[in-house]
């Protein structure tokens, strides 16, 4: 959980079993693009795929940059570049 999201971190969204089901951004990666300031509620705008999604801070992860690289199409499927 992120107590302070910072605009530009890279957060995964993650949400508890139960609820998973229903959310469709659950286990997204994204960027913090809207950090809301005040006492309550504690809202967050993430950009997930050229879209803000607005996400309570409770339920975001921080990444490091490198595993946000990680995770992009082209090194899932194994172009990194380097020949077998």
């Amino acid at each position: 959980m992120i107590f302070h999201p910072r605009l530009g971190q890279q957060v995964r969204i993650h949400y508890n079993r139960r609820s998973a089901a229903a959310m469709p951004y659950h286990g997204e990666t994204g960027v913090v693009r809207i950090a809301g300031r005040g006492p309550r509620p504690r809202n967050v705008g993430v950009e997930v795929d050229a879209r803000i999604v607005v996400v309570p801070r409770g339920n975001l992860v921080a990444i490091s940059k490198r595993a946000a690289n990680e995770s992009t199409p082209a090194s899932r499927a194994g172009a990194s570049g380097k020949g077998m």
